[in-house]
């Protein structure tokens, strides 16, 4: 009877790892696609100006891969060392624009996201070692709200959403 029990108990173990492995491989896949939303602008160029003031103004370097030809907007790195193993991160975001016709536009924005995993010296940037930390969903969510307060749109209030410890 004994047995039996452990063997049941190992092969639910194994049924939830299994399951928990498969939903995290379907993560991976949606994390690469970031968030996404469609906004009215009087123009490209207006709508390309006002999204790197934004990115600027949350402290993303906008720079030379900002390329208006192809509507891509990749930032540098914002890094934010900590004096702990995998507390330190660096953030880049990536804007990908789409015309929509008649002065309405959509943006996909992914925030990657990576760790500081260095243990011996965690904030010297020259020994660090990044770890991919998925995509930082929270950034996105407060870039596409000053685009969209900034373009005119109507804000959304959604749920409240959990402050990540850092």
């Amino acid at each position: 009877m004994k047995l039996l029990l452990t063997r049941l108990a190992l092969v639910a173990l194994a049924l939830v790892l299994s399951l928990s492995f498969s939903a995290c491989a379907s993560t991976g896949s949606e994390d690469k696609l970031g968030q996404q939303f469609e906004v009215d602008a009087p123009s490209e160029n207006v709508l390309w100006a006002v999204a790197g003031q934004e990115l600027q103004r949350l402290d993303f370097p906008v720079g030379s891969e900002a390329d208006p030809a192809k509507r891509v907007m990749l930032t540098g790195w914002r890094t934010s060392l900590a004096p702990f193993r995998g507390k330190g991160h660096r953030e880049r975001a990536e804007l990908r624009f789409e015309s929509l016709g008649s002065a309405r536009f959509r943006i996909h924005v992914s925030i990657e996201r990576e760790n500081n995993m260095n243990l011996s010296r965690p904030i010297d940037p020259s020994y660090a070692e990044w770890e991919a930390a998925g995509q930082d969903e929270s950034t996105a969510i407060v870039l596409i709200q000053r685009i969209k307060g900034r373009m005119g749109e109507k804000l959304e209030v959604g749920p409240e959403q959990r402050r990540r410890s850092f």
